[in-house]
Order: structure tokens, then sequence, then C-alpha cells
């Protein structure tokens, strides 16, 4: 075999060879690359036709650099000299200040029509040496920034689930190549064309191919929370209780440790800078833990110098513990890793790749479910009929085969699997014997697949959800990290002696400590202080008093005091035992009404600038906390209905993205045909349905809710066409009833177009990585009237602020509130929360201004503020709860019990009117019969004129 070495030798110098010379002739560099020093084509920036050198970041890069802006693109030519598989990089970086979602380069070679998104990371750090302390002593995050650093950025697959950049196929010969920036800016440097990288070498290759001494005596000690550097905000510092973390304290928080759950998503890297003393072989140990997925073994990709020095650190397992532990790099026998005498800097980057090859195979086992069920439901009309008998074989000849296979494929992965996390079974390891186990069953006779497609694909327990269940779990790769230990080979690095005296001193601390009260739940403040509730987690309040301490209060001289609510729904009890705050903050949109009509709250609107403050909201957002003339909350954060759509799924059936009702209807049979629907906001939740989801129905038809006198606007003709809509949607045209997670659904495909909220937005933009830039957003679809208007009002309310009647401090309140929703401060909090948090803590602010600066894409972003240009809430009346619940039953008798839309209207009518004048009654408008005092019904009108003539 010596003379097939020898030949393969000969072809890899020739291709060399003939890489540099192309690289000369293209005015290329070499450089090095990931894995070796192979020489690559290079372009450098001043050829790429754009200004160059002209921006703060070239100076930091040692060779010529351009500014991309959002739509830019260049296009250069390369010489290919032999056809083969090749890699990209870029050496690339974000200015600071720019953005807060990664920028995306867009590449594509001439001739192809697939493009490659390229991924630029973005980087931050701490602000600060220590972690600052809130005022009950607990240890707080660090403030976090954007850093701007250079870095050689490889063409990688979207989801970082590949244990090699992507290899791309190109033809020998010139070589067209674009590159396009959708949004954002980036510096870029050269870009390099160099051979496919499908491996590293081995530990003892690499070990064998340097000759230098050992270090000796060197221990260099990092804590892991306190990261020079991270490309992800989510990963971030966390709070264990435990002896053996340091530091440690019984009776504060502190900030001892890093990741856990924040750190599970695969690409997510953290970076410490560390100098070592003397050059020679190092060792590397990590104090972790991986105690949040039982029997599940997660992986760190570890990078010296942005590179992977050998294979096996491309992927170092942690399987599960429930203690913490020191683990050496190589384990009894440590790897020795050489290290010149100076800087250098550690990455460790959660990787999901040896799960790569399973997380592909049950997406294809996902899909070929899927396709068998939409051909048996094509075959049955997607009726079930259990006393009907079919031949399924004589319409699909090879469903045992295709089901036999899959079952071969998933036993196979689950084996694979279980040799990873060992024995006993991890919950991953049971999806998949379930699954199995259902697939056999509907194997032995297929001809019952019909009624029992709840084993195939339909409900929680089947094939498709178990596997569906399997996928983000093998994404997900939480471990927490203590400290990290740079050391020579001769050095051991220290395990924590925890005494039994320490164990014991601890625990009778702790159980002193629990008898003092949570400092966030208690109630009360001092008499200097405005008191404000909020109801929401405690890293919220935490931030938020923070701001506040750091901000308001200097500039104002007022002092608040925050504390997390105890239960809203208390409120009005809060109320009468006299122990409610000056104000409450995060308090849901049906309680500020139910507070007010009982003179519980204090009147916004009597305040001079009340008017003039409101123009940062939409105009329908305040309708519901209004009386008469007051108002008496303001919004806090605000909700938005807008049409989510698979963008790859319409495509390939042809079908457009439905812009009215009418072109809803249009697509439906369509989608139907292939087992797929069309997903509306009446088919979630339970069988209550609230004014959120029906009320824009009756909006769209022109209907009111309410006549002029407040009682019942259900009998008009326009809320009678609307309400025939609302249930013919499901009993005439087969909108689904029920859609258990229209999420779930829309990942999977089964309802690729539907109208949800900020709720669905939120995880497909940080939970659903495979559909990521498969699916977009459009406005709520409009109703078509026969004038030719088309309205497309929807609802957004979410969480409100208020000032109580009996405050001692209104104009302190006042002064506090405005603040709190000044588009600065809005913008400031929102971005905090994501720099300390991540992107899954996006605050949805109701001021207009500030969501402007909301950190998601410019499309979105205006979708969704031309979407709440038609945000009209519901107003709120005695009784009007009454209107609520009927018309949510009204739907239920015509869609389920077949009732006719008029009888069932009118009966509701007479309830919901009895019921509001007996409110009408206890509140002081009606008395013996005779309305005794006015009520003016808000509109929109109504608060666009109030902004108009404010001052």
């Amino acid at each position: 075999m010596g003379w097939h070495r020898q030949i393969t030798t000969a072809i890899r110098l020739l291709m060399v060879l003939w890489l540099a010379l192309a690289s000369l002739l293209s005015g290329a560099l070499p450089v090095r690359a990931e894995g070796g020093n192979t020489p690559v084509i290079e372009v450098r920036a001043d050829m790429l036709g754009l200004p160059v050198g002209t921006h703060p970041l070239a100076a930091s890069y040692p060779k010529p650099s351009v500014i991309m802006r959002a739509g830019d693109q260049v296009s250069f030519t390369v010489t290919v000299p032999q056809a083969g598989a090749y890699a990209l990089a870029i050496d690339a970086a974000v200015p600071e200040a720019v953005t807060l979602i990664p920028p995306e380069l867009l590449v594509q070679f001439e001739g192809q029509t697939e493009r490659w998104r390229l991924i630029v990371p973005l980087f931050y750090h701490d602000t600060a040496d220590q972690f600052p302390l809130d005022r009950y002593g607990n240890e707080t995050l660090i403030p976090q920034a954007r850093l701007a650093r250079w870095s050689r950025v490889f063409l990688r697959d979207p989801n970082f689930s590949r244990p090699y950049p992507i290899a791309l196929t190109l033809p020998a010969g010139h070589q067209r190549i674009s590159l396009s920036l959708g949004e954002g800016e980036l510096a870029l440097g050269s870009f390099y064309l160099l051979p496919a990288i499908d491996s590293y070498p081995s530990y003892a290759v690499d070990h064998a191919s340097r000759q230098a001494p050992s270090s000796s005596g060197v221990l260099i000690e990092l804590e892991a929370e306190r990261p020079s550097f991270k490309n992800d905000t989510s990963v971030r510092p966390i709070s264990r209780r435990n002896l053996e973390v340091t530091p440690y304290d019984p009776y504060h928080l502190r900030m001892n440790a890093l990741g856990g759950e924040s750190w599970s998503r695969s690409g997510t890297a953290v970076y410490y800078e560390f100098t070592v003393p003397q050059s020679g072989w190092y060792a590397i140990t990590l104090r972790a833990i991986q105690d949040y997925k039982n029997n599940f073994t997660v992986y760190r990709r570890i990078l010296l110098d942005d590179h992977v020095l050998f294979a096996e650190l491309n992927a170092v397992p942690f399987g599960y513990t429930t203690n913490w532990r020191n683990y050496t790099l190589g384990g009894s026998t440590p790897y020795q890793i050489y290290l010149e005498q100076g800087r250098h800097v550690l990455g460790i980057e959660a990787t999901t790749a040896p799960y790569h090859d399973s997380i592909e195979r049950v997406r294809v086992g996902l899909k070929a479910i899927a396709d068998l069920a939409f051909a048996i439901k094509r075959l049955t009309g997607n009726q079930i009929d259990i006393y009907k008998e079919w031949e399924i074989a004589d319409y699909i000849p090879d469903i045992r085969e295709r089901l036999a296979a899959l079952v071969s494929q998933l036993r196979a992965d689950q084996q694979a699997l279980l040799a990873v996390n060992q024995t006993p079974a991890s919950p991953e390891v049971l999806a998949y014997q379930m699954a199995i186990d259902n697939l056999e069953v509907l194997a032995q006779d297929p001809n019952r697949i019909p009624t029992r497609m709840s084993r195939l694909s339909e409900g929680a327990g089947s094939a498709a959800h178990l596997l569906g269940s399997i996928l983000p779990s093998l994404q997900s790769q939480p471990l927490a990290l203590d400290k990290i230990y740079i050391h020579s080979p001769d050095v051991i690095p220290p395990e924590p002696n925890i005494t039994t005296g320490a164990i014991v001193t601890d625990w009778f601390q702790r159980f002193l400590g629990s008898f003092r009260s949570n400092p966030y739940q208690s109630i009360g403040a001092a008499p200097d202080e405005l008191e404000v509730w909020v109801n929401r987690p405690q890293q919220y309040v935490n931030l938020l008093q923070r701001m506040t301490d750091e901000r308001f209060t200097p500039q104002s001289g007022i002092k608040v005091k925050f504390s997390i609510m105890p239960n809203e729904s208390k409120l009005i009890l809060a109320c009468a035992a006299g122990t409610q705050p000056d104000i409450a903050l995060g308090v849901s949109t049906n309680i500020p009404y139910e507070l007010a009509i009982r003179n519980a709250l204090y009147d916004l609107r009597s305040f001079p600038d009340f008017d003039h403050f409101i123009r940062i909201y939409a105009p329908g957002s305040l309708l519901s906390y209004i009386i008469n003339d007051s108002v008496y909350a303001i919004p806090e954060t605000q909700d938005f209905w807008v049409t989510f759509y698979r963008k790859d799924i319409l495509e390939t059936l042809n079908l457009p993205v439905p812009q009215t009702w009418n072109e809803v209807l249009e697509i439906l049979p369509e989608l139907q045909r292939f087992g797929m629907n069309y997903n509306t906001p009446l088919s979630s939740g339970g069988g209550m349905k609230g004014y959120l989801v029906t009320a824009p129905y009756l909006f769209n038809y022109g209907a009111s809710l309410y006549t002029p006198d407040g009682m019942s606007g259900l009998g008009s003709d326009e809320a009678i066409q609307a309400i025939r809509f609302m249930a013919e949607s499901f009993t005439i045209y087969g909108m689904p009833l029920t859609t258990a997670s229209f999420y779930d659904s829309f990942r999977a495909g089964e309802t690729p177009v539907g109208i949800s909220n900020f709720e669905t937005y939120l995880k497909l933009l940080t939970a659903a990585p495979e559909i990521d830039g498969l699916w977009d957003i459009a406005l709520y679809p409009a109703t078509v009237l026969p004038d030719g208007r088309q309205l497309r009002y929807a609802t957004g309310s979410a969480q409100a602020a208020m000032m109580f009647a009996n405050t001692d401090k209104p104009q302190q309140g006042w002064a506090f509130l405005k603040w709190w929703m000044s588009t600065e401060t809005q913008v400031a909090f929102q971005q905090e929360l994501i720099m300390n948090f991540g992107l899954e803590y996006l605050w949805n602010s109701a001021n207009l201004e500030a969501f402007r600066f909301t950190p998601i894409s410019a499309t979105h972003r205006d979708v969704i503020l031309q979407q709440w240009q038609w945000l009209q809430e519901p107003i709120k009346l005695p009784g009007s709860y009454m209107q609520e619940r009927e018309l949510s039953n009204v739907w239920n008798r015509i869609v389920f019990q077949g009732a006719n839309p008029r009888v069932a209207i009118d009966n509701a009518v007479t309830v919901i009117n009895r019921e509001i004048v007996r409110k009408m009654t206890e509140f002081g408008y009606i008395r013996n019969g005779e309305r005794v005092r006015t009520m003016t019904i808000p509109t929109i009108e109504t608060v666009k004129e109030w902004m108009a003539h404010a001052n």
C-alpha cells in the first residue's frame, strides 16, 4: 500500500503548489487556516470596489478592510485550480453600536441558485471588574457592552451543528462570487477559499509534530463567571448555592458560576484571555457540572487562539453528574497542549456535532411520517370512520416497507444515542422507544392506520410528536462552569475540601436565613420612598431597581422601592386592607377597569401633561382603561396579531400570502388537500373565547360592541354578519377547531400559515433554528366591506401600569411613570435585558417610538408597527364581562350545537342587557330603572382628539 500513499502525497503537493500559484496570480496571500497552514486563495478587501480604510476598525486590522452596509453587494472572481470541495471564510468585525442581531452575508456563486448564509458573530464583554450589589447585598449581573473584534469567520451551517465548516463543491476555473448584506453594518477584511476541512489531526499526530519542553509549577486559575468576552448574551453568570462553588455566601446571592440552562444552544461560546509565563506543554482543566438533563452527555468545542488544535477537542464530552467535578481534557492521561510564552485565548463553544446525524435522521423520520400521513389523509378524505374498512396496501403498496425502514432507522439511532449516554436510558432514548412501538403496531396492520392516526401523526403520544420532542432535546447542551485551570502537567488542580463541620455550619446558617423574609417580595416602603409593585420575575425587578437608583433618583430626587407583586388577582383585597402600593407595573390589562370602577385608581388624565404624554402610544391601546373622560392606566407592553407563514411551503404549493379573509378562503382548499390548514386565534386556548380573539371580527365588519347608551351592540346587522363569519370559518370552511400549539404545528409544517402573536414570534426567533430564514410575517388579514373599505383591526393588550387613588405621592408617581415609559428609558431597559439575558428577553414596549429600536429584522418591525396602526382594544363598561362571555357562548353554540345564529345572538343579547342594567344600577348609573348618570362611550377618535389638542 506504500505506493498508494506516495501517489496521494504527490497529488496533494501538486494541489498545494497550484493553489499557491493561483493565489499569487490573484494577489492572494498565504494565511493560517483552521487546522493547519495550508495556503489559500485570498481576495483582499481593496479588490472589492468599496472605499478602503475609512472606518475606526481599519486600524486594528493589518490588511485593507472596507465597510459594508445594509443593501451593499460586492462581486469578484477567483480562479479555482481544481474541481473539489472547498471551505469559505472571511475576516470580519461588527462595529460596536450598530446591532444586537448578528449580521448575515448572503454568498452566491454565479450560475447557482442556492445562496449560503454566512453568520458573523457579535462579541460582548463586561463593563466592570466586579459584580454590582443591589440594595439587599446580592450580586447582580454586570452590564454588557458590544466588543468590536476581528475574527476569522467560516461558512458554517446556521444551526452550528456540523462538526466542520460547510464544504462547497466547485468546478475548476473562474468562479464569480457575490456577497450581499441584508441588514446592519459590517467591517470586511479578506475573503478566503481553501480546501475543505473534513477532519482535524489526532492528538497523537499533533503532539508528535512538536518538540518542546514541558512547563513546570504553573497553575493559572480563572473564574468561569468572568469570561473576557462571549458571542451571545444569553450565556450569563448564575448563582449556585453550593459550598463547592466559589465565591459562596450563605445569606446572599453570589454570581459564582457560568451557564447552566442559559448556555445550551450550539454555537454559543465564551472566551478567556490568559498569559502563560513560559513556553511549553500545558494541560487544561474545567470545573463543571451537568445536572440539568438526566443521563445525557453534552459537548463543548475547545479552541485555542481561535483554532481547534486536534480532533479530540472538537467535541469534548461532559456526562450527567450530580456533583461538581474537575474535568481535565484528556482524562487520566491529560492532553499536553503547547503554548508559547505570552497571551492566549481559550474558547469554549457549545456544540451538537456528535448529535448532528441523529438530528438530521429525526428530521428525515418526521418528514417520512408527514408524507405518509398526508398520503393517507388524501386517500381517506381526512375523515375517520371506525366502521369503514380500508385496503391501504392497494393504494400505498410499499407502506409496510416504509414503516419497517423507519423503524429500523429509529432503532439504529436509539442504539447510537444509548451508546453515547450509557445507562440508565435517558428520556430521549425512551421517546425513541415509544415512537418505535407506535410504528411497529401500525406496521402489523396498515389497514387500520386511518383509525389509528393518533399513533402516527396526531396527538401528544403519536410517533411524530415523540420524535418532535427529541429534536429540541438533542439540540440543548446545558453545562455550568465554576473554574478553569491552565496548568503544568505536574500540577494537579485543587479540589474543594468540604469538611463535615463546614457542611453543618452552612446548614445552620441557611436554616437561620430561611426565617428572613425575601426582600424582593416584602411589602412596604420607607415614608420617603415611592412603593412600586411589579408583576414580573426577579431579574426584571433587579434591573428596574438598579436603573431607577442610577438614573431616575439622582435626576428627580425621588426614591423608589420595588417589590415583586404577591398576586395581582388580590389587588382589590390589598386596596380594602390598605396595603396597596403607590404604583403597580406589569398588571394584566383586564384588572385596571375593575379597580377604577370601584374608585381604587388615580385618574391619570388629571395631570395637565397627560394628553401630550400619550402621543407615544397607539390611540386604540388606551380604550380599555377609559371611564367617561378619565384614564386610569397606561399601556406598558403591547402584543400584536399578524400573519405568520412558511415561505418554503407556500412557494412549493404555489400559494400567495393571503392579505384578506377572502384570499384566506381561496387558499384553504389547497392547504386542506395536503392535510394542512390555516390557524386563527379562535383555534387556540380553551373553551372561553375572550374579546382578545373575538372583538376584531366585529371591529372589521364595522360593528360596535355597545350602543350609545351602553347596551349590547351584538344585535346589529354588522355584528350578526361578523359572528356568522366567525362560525362559518369552522363549520363551512374547515379551519381547525383546536390547535394545541400553533408554534409546534408551524415548525412541523402542519399549519404553514395563520394568525398568531408576540409569543409565537419570540419562540420562532429564538427556539426554531431549523426553519430560520424559512418563515416571515405579514399584516393581519383585512375584511373587505361592500363599500370597498379594507379593515384589519386587531387587539394588542398585554400589560399596564397604574397608580392607586389613595397614594400620598401622586406627583412623584406621575414623574416616575413618565420616566419609566419614556423612549430613552424603554430603549435602555430593552437593551440591558437583551445584553444581560439574551434575545429570549425581547421587550415589546407599548411605546411606539421605543419599539422602533427593537433589535429585530427591520422588515418585521415595519410590519408590526404598521399593524399597530390598526390596534383597537375593546372598551370596558359595567357588565361588559357578560358580553365577552356570551359572545364566546354564541360561537360555541353555533359551531358545536348547530344553533341558528340569529336565535343564539338574540338570546345572548337578552342575558347581556339584563346584567348590564344590574351592574349600572350597582355603580349608580341607573336608579329605580331610570338613568341618573350619563356614560360616555370612548372611541379611537376620542383619544386622537385628546392627542391633537394637547399643549
